[in-house]
């Protein structure tokens, strides 16, 4: 697991012929569900504003010092991507600095990165400073209840976990209710 700040800057290389298609600059999260949608990369040098899109679906793999992907096709331009993707990153729709309130009105802080599980390709926890948690904390992902144009609301500590909400993987865990493993 790694945050966004540790994917960005990360090399985007295709396998079949080793090229460097460049870094990414943006990962682009669904603020509906926590799913990974992609990368916005970085073309170019240190001063070029070329920017492309690489979609998950055409992500191969997201290693430790590389994300890879096979062809250089996959990479497309921002009007070129999908709906979805699209959507997460217009506007103010992004995760980071969005203000995070309890089901009880208690400010819980501000979101200041989130943390991805590359193998399931989606947020399992908001890295959340200020109010009611110290600087810096994790705050699992299954907590959430909602995900709102001003704030994210989430359950109180100690709160029944009655509805899953949006960010809950279902069935994406090895070990937890509702997994399955394909075997061959």
């Amino acid at each position: 697991m790694r945050t966004g700040t540790d994917l960005a800057g990360l090399a985007i290389i295709d396998v079949r012929d080793g090229k460097k298609l460049g870094a990414v600059n943006e990962v682009v999260i669904s603020p509906d569900d926590g799913r990974l949608l992609g990368f916005v990369m970085k073309r170019g040098g240190l001063f070029s504003s070329d920017e492309a899109i690489v979609e998950i679906e055409d992500v191969r793999s997201i290693g430790p010092d590389a994300i890879t992907v096979e062809g250089d096709e996959v990479a497309h331009t921002p009007e070129a991507s999908g709906e979805a993707f699209r959507d997460a990153r217009g506007g103010d729709r992004s995760l980071v600095g969005r203000k995070v309130v309890t089901q009880g009105g208690s400010v819980a802080g501000q979101v200041s990165d989130f943390v991805v599980n590359e193998e399931q390709r989606r947020v399992t926890a908001l890295i959340v400073g200020g109010g009611l948690l110290e600087q810096g904390n994790a705050l699992q992902a299954d907590r959430i209840v909602s995900v709102g144009p001003d704030v994210i609301i989430v359950r109180d500590d100690g709160a029944a976990d009655a509805d899953a909400g949006p960010f809950a993987a279902t069935g994406d865990i090895p070990g937890q209710p509702g997994h399955s493993t394909l075997s061959t």
